[in-house]
């Protein structure tokens, strides 16, 4: 039998199913088909009432089949479970391979347990204070039997809330560390009772003791005891410091010695040491394979200072960031076993990860050239390659690129391309250059009793040195050459800072052939934009995201970036003014301007496994001075797999204008102010595949009237007629290390046409775009 007719064979079983439900439901069971709204009686609304009702719900919440979008009481058709029904009676292969790719079980009321998950609803209101609260249940048989559904009543009662809370037993330094941070105190007079919040504080308690030398202390050495009699409706806690715990529970404790074990292989036996100070390197071979001082710079454990937890895990964290190890542990001992040893020697045990990293990467790549292909990368990474924590890396590069789809005419366009080119970048594990500096500035802050946060990772400094080629075939050849600086400081785990002191870029054309050059002619704008030129540039950019334990995430980078500023102030102060043009660096002009670009990212956790998300991108870039426009390769576009997918990179904009010379087109379709807008609702259709239904919208615009482009300047009365705008429906396969899209895009809205809908054919309003990763 073909493909087509199993396909065939399926929908109709499932429809013969169709007519009963209840197929495969046991005798004496029945089939859960929903709740009914939940009824909650004697409460007061509050903050913490609602914040109840949201775990109550959640552990009485059950999915019956064909739930809407994981609803408990919203159901649609339970096509899943026809199924399986279609297939109950049948032990083949063929069937067993159906109800588990296709169909689902009935979910069942023996399944449901309605008296359990009311049983553990009420221990919820409990630990929430509403100590008298219960929650009951009834079982709704609907006209067939074999069919229920569930109704749960929730009784609260009164509210209890905390009148005191005293801790006790302590010892005397940790019951001073206590009282000094009792405003910091999660547990307050007044508040509702609420055990996860006890949790919460006896966590806070064990935390601040930990981080001030408690080595041995865990949260479970106090006990909460707690008086709900004394006043009605009111707790009266204390915190209890176990008796009888071994003396070092409530000592204090130092770090002492550290030893510093680097292995290659886990099994590898140490046969040689390096002491200095309180430090010893144990190694095996002529020479320690990696710097002291790149192992200890970042560690925020240190010789004769009190323990902290906190800056155990820093420790830890920070030396596998470095990615240089495959294993490390930090272990502790107390030096003797005398009653008044306060001293714990550290041993940091660090297995190396192999040397190198040889890979080769095969995709479909978007290039910022407009088009879409196939693209290969062949690197080689090589770890500790100064034996400093540095990461060398090389690679080479090379893509094939085409036309996707059409053009936002509806034409298509046969203009093919390709690139390669080769980089080399160094990673050195420290801000070189200022790093002494930075370090007798913070030094200075925490003399002046200053509190100096540690790096969430360790900061960076890297340099990269680009050459690339790029060919257009039967326009030009392009060549840019790059080399730049960049630091990188993490100071917690939401920000990032990065900031490029020097970047110097130098662009020129190789090749030009004769119809490229009739462009030119044609186009002033092309003539300027693409230029031999140099771009000396800093850039700066801040990444801000919320922690991972967030269930509704927001993302948001800004880059600010310039370039020749300092340049034209050293040929002022040479007697040029700033306004003059033509100016060289290297005998070549220079560009200069400033850019501002920021990209934001909002999701929804909508359902266990649907998100829906909005992203809005913007930009500007100023010319000014020596430049009467931006270079090209710094100007925006939109159009193409993560833009506005109803449109191929570049095809739209800027403004109004339009073009109808195809060999134009993509070329002069850029500009100076950039708006983009998407949403996306990411449903799971099953297992790792996921759908996406989207809507984009944006353009780019000119800052100033080129004569040439018509249109194209920004007018924010315009804006709206403007804007591109599409839709479209796509798909996701989820491979865990990255995600396959495919993205259908159809054109609603083309700026430079009247009316809202104004595509020559739905025919040509499409777009088909297949890529690697989330589009935003």
């Amino acid at each position: 039998m073909k493909p087509y007719k199993y396909i065939f064979a399926i929908l109709a079983l499932a429809l013969l199913a169709a007519c009963s439900t209840t197929t495969s439901v046991p005798e004496d069971d029945q089939l859960f088909i929903g709740l009914k709204t939940t009824k909650y009686v004697d409460y007061e609304p509050s903050d913490h009432f609602n914040a109840t009702r949201e775990e109550v719900e959640a552990a009485l919440a059950t999915e019956p089949n064909g739930a809407f979008f994981g609803s408990s009481s919203i159901r649609l058709l339970p096509y899943r479970l026809w199924i399986y029904n279609a297939f109950y009676d049948s032990d083949t292969r063929f069937s067993k391979w159906v109800r588990k790719t296709f169909g689902k079980a009935p979910v069942l009321m023996s399944g449901v347990n309605p008296r359990l998950r009311a049983q553990v609803a009420t221990e919820l209101l409990r630990s929430h204070g509403y100590f008298s609260g219960y929650v009951g249940y009834d079982v709704l048989t609907q006209n067939n039997p074999k069919k229920a559904k569930v109704a749960y009543t929730v009784n609260l009662g009164e509210l209890h809330t905390i009148d005191t809370l005293d801790y006790v037993n302590f010892p005397k330094t940790a019951q001073a560390l206590i009282d000094s941070t009792r405003t910091e105190a999660l547990v307050r007079k007044g508040t509702p009772f609420n055990v996860s919040t006890l949790d919460a504080e006896r966590t806070r308690v064990s935390t601040l003791l930990r981080n001030n030398g408690y080595f041995y202390y865990q949260p479970d050495y106090a006990t909460y005891l707690a008086d709900t009699i004394a006043e009605p409706g009111k707790a009266q806690l204390r915190l209890h410091y176990a008796d009888s715990l071994p003396s070092l529970v409530s000592r204090q404790w130092y770090v002492g010695r550290i030893n510093l074990e680097m292995r290659r292989s886990a099994m590898q036996e140490l046969t040689d040491t390096v002491r200095r100070r309180n430090y010893t390197m144990i190694y095996s071979g002529k020479r320690p394979p990696i710097r002291r001082s790149a192992i200890t710079r970042d560690l925020k454990l240190r010789p004769r200072q009190l323990y902290s937890y906190a800056n155990y895990q820093q420790s830890i964290n920070t030396l596998t960031a470095k990615g240089l190890f495959s294993r490390v542990d930090l272990s502790f001992a107390p030096r003797d076993t005398t009653p008044t040893c306060d001293t714990l020697d550290m041993t940091i045990n660090c297995v190396f990860d192999k040397p190198y990293d040889i890979y080769l990467e095969t995709n479909v790549v978007g290039k910022t050239t407009g088009r879409v292909g196939p693209g290969v990368i062949l690197g080689l990474t090589k770890r500790n390659a100064f034996r400093g924590g540095e990461k060398l890396s090389v690679n080479l590069k090379g893509s094939y690129e085409w036309q996707t789809g059409h053009r936002a005419d509806g034409t298509s366009s046969k203009f093919n391309s390709y690139e390669y080119g080769a980089d080399v970048n160094v990673e050195i594990p420290r801000l070189l250059f200022i790093d002494r500096f930075l370090s007798k500035m913070r030094h200075k802050r925490r003399r002046q009793g200053k509190v100096v946060k540690p790096y969430y990772s360790t900061p960076n400094t890297l340099f990269k040195a680009s050459s690339n080629v790029l060919n257009r075939s039967g326009f030009f050849k392009r060549h840019i050459v790059s080399g730049e600086l960049t630091y990188t400081v993490q100071p917690n785990a939401t920000t990032m800072h990065q900031f490029s002191p020097l970047i110097l870029q130098y662009e020129y054309m190789r090749d030009q052939t004769d119809a490229f050059k009739e462009i030119l002619k044609q186009s002033p704008y092309l003539t300027v934009s693409m230029a031999d030129q140099f771009v000396p540039k800093m850039r700066y950019t801040f990444t801000l995201q919320s922690p991972s334990s967030y269930r509704n995430p927001i993302y948001w980078q800004t880059t600010v970036s310039e370039a020749s500023n300092i340049l034209s102030l050293g040929y002022m102060a040479a007697g040029r003014k700033w306004s003059e043009k033509g100016k060289n660096m290297f005998k070549n002009p220079y560009a200069q301007f400033v850019k501002i670009e920021t990209d934001l990212r909002k999701t929804w956790q909508v359902a266990d496994h649907a998100q829906l998300v909005a992203h809005i991108n913007g930009g500007i870039i100023w010319s000014y001075g020596n430049s009467q426009s931006s270079p090209y390769s710094e100007q925006f576009y939109v159009g193409g797999a993560n833009s506005i997918r109803a449109f191929n990179v570049r095809s739209i904009g800027p403004g109004r204008y339009y073009t109808n010379q195809s060999r134009l087109s993509y070329l002069d379709q850029t500009g100076d102010i950039k708006l983009q807008a998407n949403v996306e609702f990411r449903p799971r259709i099953f297992g790792n595949l996921y759908g996406a239904v989207f809507l984009d919208a944006g353009n780019v615009w000119a800052m100033r009237d080129d004569g040439y482009r018509a249109g194209s300047k920004f007018n924010i009365k315009n804006i709206f007629k403007e804007t591109a705008l599409g839709t479209g429906i796509g798909v996701r396969y989820d491979l865990d290390f990255f995600v396959l899209r495919l993205d259908w895009g159809i054109g609603l809205h083309l700026p430079y046409k009247s009316g809202f809908y104004n595509m020559p054919s739905f025919g040509d309003s499409q777009s088909l775009h297949f890529a690697i990763g989330y589009p935003f």
